[in-house]
């Protein structure tokens, strides 16, 4: 009994300082409470592991026309590696009418409106889009589900414009005398043109077999290496601005126009990440506790583990604030260019390769798609240190399932997921501090109360 009872004690010891620990009041939330704070406990030092890992695939195919816009471009990152932007498109004619055969091709053009966000990168530096036409025995299905690793054969060019530098803030008007907007003009081959112009009718008022012979377009754009490049952002779906115009005359005398448009069609992005030679790149698959890294596009994302959240046992969660502060200094090497991610939010894994955003995130969309109530974008804060770039990322509900677990739960149940909103519609990133950093780490602010 007397060799026992050292250890016994040894143990209850050491079991009140870890629920010490777990229940240490922090100022968070202590200035909105006042007289109530003796009714809430607080803590912020719930462990938080975290590790880096590659985006899964997703669906980036538009076969209703509701995307607003569509990636394009190349990025050359010093801490994320390259990435690479794609669109493969097909279109359609406005009227399923053949031109007369007594008609003379004059030229086309494809035209195309920069989408109202979305773009990220150096404006500054000039760009080389590409179109090109997606070779004969393949074409993109117009019902096809595509996915962000998709792609088609596509080596004839039939369209480019070199050295131009992008004016997305341009407005001006184009085929609509009451719609202003940003825009592409770029002229294509006339021997595509020609076959357009020669379709005839049977061709043109069925839409399976104009696509088959149409086969589909590959615009790609480049910045020629330069750092950090230019993700542009194309709104094909914009029929006053988007489409392709063949022109043709009659008589030589008489002018005329055919439209083809994007909308209606079903168009996909595909993107490539190499991060050879990069930052991150020797951190992926591995934990990472100073700095952590997310991206768009298919890219990177966060995963987050609360290993000993289980035991919190008996407390209903009050609220859970995830909070993250932006590696400011690593930002400004590329000052301007490169601003931290606009919107971040929580995923959970639902399934073997599915995820899903937290009950936290859901429940705060409204029909604006405001996530005002989630948070998870960037912010602007005071510290001791100076001004910092900080995220705060609602949890609380996700939280209470978590402690609600039974204890010893596997890990897999105790993990949640960071990533960029809408990943395939931005290239953003953000460098974070991780639970390791000893400037801002990144930790969970939480605030219960006891449940008898």
């Amino acid at each position: 009994m007397k060799q026992k009872f050292p250890l016994f004690a040894a143990f209850f010891v050491l079991a009140i300082l870890f629920w010490t620990a777990c229940t240490r009041t922090s100022p968070f939330g202590a200035d909105l409470l006042g007289d109530q704070l003796a009714d809430y406990d607080f803590t912020d030092t719930l462990t938080i592991r975290c590790s880096l890992e590659r985006e899964d695939s997703l669906v980036t195919s538009d076969r209703i026309s509701t995307a607003a816009y569509f990636l394009c471009g190349d990025m050359t990152d010093p801490y994320f590696g390259k990435t690479k932007a794609d669109i493969y498109a097909l279109f359609q004619p406005s009227v399923p009418t053949a031109l007369e055969n007594s008609l003379r091709f004059d030229s086309i053009m494809l035209f195309m409106r920069y989408g109202n966000t979305g773009l990220y990168g150096d404006t500054m530096q000039p760009q080389n889009i590409l179109v090109q036409r997606v070779d004969e025995g393949y074409s993109i299905g117009s019902t096809t589900v595509y996915y962000s690793t998709s792609s088609l054969p596509a080596t004839t060019e039939i369209g480019r414009l070199d050295n131009f530098v992008p004016h997305p803030g341009n407005q001006d008007s184009l085929f609509s005398t009451t719609a202003r907007g940003a825009y592409i003009k770029i002229r294509l081959n006339d021997d595509f043109g020609r076959e357009l112009m020669a379709l005839d009718s049977a061709t043109l008022a069925e839409d399976s077999v104009f696509y088959q012979k149409l086969r589909g377009i590959k615009i790609t754009s480049t910045s020629s290496g330069a750092t950090p490049g230019l993700i542009l952002p194309l709104n094909l779906n914009d029929q006053n601005f988007s489409r392709i115009r063949l022109y043709y005359t009659r008589q030589d005398t008489i002018h005329g126009t055919f439209d083809y448009f994007f909308q209606g069609s079903n168009k996909f992005s595909n993107f490539k990440h190499d991060y050879t030679g990069s930052v991150v790149g020797p951190l992926l698959g591995h934990s990472a506790s100073d700095l952590l890294y997310v991206q768009g596009a298919e890219g990177i994302k966060v995963k987050i583990e609360f290993p000993f959240v289980d035991q919190l046992e008996n407390i209903a969660v009050n609220e859970a604030d995830l909070l993250l502060t932006v590696n400011d200094q690593l930002a400004n090497d590329l000052p301007g260019l490169l601003k931290p991610a606009t919107q971040l939010v929580l995923s959970r894994s639902v399934g073997d390769t599915i995820f899903d955003v937290t009950s936290d995130v859901s429940n705060s969309i409204n029909s604006l798609n405001n996530y005002s109530r989630f948070g998870g974008a960037p912010n602007k804060e005071t510290e001791p240190g100076g001004i910092v770039t900080r995220y705060h990322l609602n949890m609380s509900d996700y939280l209470q399932g978590l402690v609600d677990l039974p204890a010893g739960s596997d890990i897999k149940k105790k993990t949640v997921y960071l990533n960029l909103n809408l990943q395939s519609r931005t290239a953003m990133r953000s460098i974070l501090y991780g639970p390791g950093s000893t400037t801002y780490p990144a930790k969970l602010l939480l605030k219960y109360s006891r449940v008898k």
